[in-house]
This record gives C-alpha cells, structure tokens and sequence, in this order.
C-alpha cells in the first residue's frame, strides 16, 4: 500500500499553453517591458535571452540532467542594457514574462477530485516538477493547490530536473520517503515514468493522447488509458 503519491505537474494536474519563443511573444514582451521603463528592441532581447539561456544550460553539472535559474538569465540580458536590478525587480520580470506568453491555464477536471481523495485518505501528496519558480509559484497560486502538497519540489531550486534520479533522491531524502511506499505520478514516459524507474520508485502513467500505445517493456507498473487521474485512486487501492 502507497503512503506517498508524487506528481508531475504540467500535463498531469495542470493543463497549460504558453508561446514563449515566437516573435510575436517577444513583441508583446518588449512592448510591456517599454512601460515599465526598460527599453529593448523586441530581436535584440529575444537574441540576447536565447543565447544566455543556451550558455547557462551548456555549462558542466554534477547532475546527469541539470537546471538553472532563469532569473539568472534575465539579469545578464538586462545588464547588458545597463540595468541593475534587485532580485525582486527580477522576479517581477520573470513572472510577467510567463504571464503574457501564457495562452491557456486551467486544472483538469479531475484534479481536485483526486488530490482530496488521497487527503481523505491519509496519503501524503508531493510535488516533483521541472519548472523555473519565478514561472510557476504564481501558477499554483492561481489554482489554489498549493495546500494538498506536503512538499513541492520545483527543479530550478535544486539544480536538477526529471529523469535525473537525483531529483526523484533530494525528494525521499527531504522528506524522508521510502522508495517502495512512493508512487510516481506523470504523463512524461521519458522524464517521469524512466526518471521514476531509475530511481527505483513505481511509475503510474496518464496517458494524455487520444489514443493508448501500449509500450513493449514499460517503464511504469500502472497506466490510466483513457488519461482518469480518478484511476489513481482505483487501480492504487485508496
């Protein structure tokens, strides 16, 4: 029986859409920035954002699969303007530059259902997510499901991301979880479902496509077809 239910967030709880990299993003982007006094030309920041993200991300990690800190990124772009910003100057930066790329956001409809059914039950929640704090916080204020969590993992804090199994480690040891009374929960084969594996926890997959294609040797022990997070619940014995 699992006492710890781990979840993905992105395309498992969360149901989301954002246009972060094209020219009409970056637009919009440069165009907010102008209002609030910091003056870009929109390819002269997309250039400079692309190249430094790429640079951060090149550079070497004790990690198989590093992170970074995207607030890094916008301070070397706006530092190349002369601006000298705070970190809260920065976080400000970062959250609108997720605000005006995001097209859609919404919980499935069966998200709640789901996290207060394992509540009810007594299982602990947890969340393992590869995503930049400064983008996503926010996000899950906005949807109100910060309080299900008995700890939130966010990749950018740790330096790693999925399927590092280095990830899926801080998260046992932070909380001390036994890996055979942990399940994963995800609807990434490669970065949720092999991470899991990897890390020697059960792996239950959501799969999120129109149609199910069974894997030859799956890397998870359960699988919801039709994409039910409710199956969480049955097939698991809540």
């Amino acid at each position: 029986m699992y006492q710890n239910y781990i979840f993905d967030l992105y395309g498992t709880l969360l149901n989301i859409h954002t246009d972060e990299y094209s020219k009409n993003f970056f637009k919009k982007y440069a165009k907010w920035l102008r209002k609030q006094g910091y003056v870009f030309e929109w390819k002269q920041f997309h250039d400079w954002f692309v190249k430094i993200e790429k640079w951060h991300r090149s550079q070497p990690s004790s990690h198989t699969k590093s992170e970074i800190q995207i607030e890094n990124v916008f301070r070397e772009v706006f530092a190349g303007k002369g601006y000298v910003l705070s970190d809260d100057e920065i976080w400000y930066l970062c959250e609108n530059f997720r605000k005006i790329s995001l097209i859609y956001l919404s919980l499935f409809p069966d998200t709640i259902a789901c996290l207060e059914g394992l509540k009810k039950a007594g299982k602990k929640i947890y969340l393992l997510s590869n995503a930049q704090r400064s983008y996503t916080w926010q996000e899950l204020e906005i949807t109100g499901i910060i309080p299900y969590f008995d700890g939130i993992l966010i990749s950018s804090d740790e330096g790693c991301m999925k399927p590092d199994p280095d990830f899926y480690d801080i998260l046992c040891n932070r909380y001390n979880l036994k890996k055979e009374e942990s399940v994963m929960i995800g609807n990434e084969l490669k970065s949720d479902m092999a991470g899991a594996k990897a890390a020697g926890i059960d792996g239950f997959y959501i799969n999120r496509y129109p149609i199910f294609k069974k894997e030859e040797t799956p890397a998870y022990k359960y699988v919801s077809e039709t994409g039910s997070l409710m199956e969480v619940l049955t097939q698991t014995g809540v």
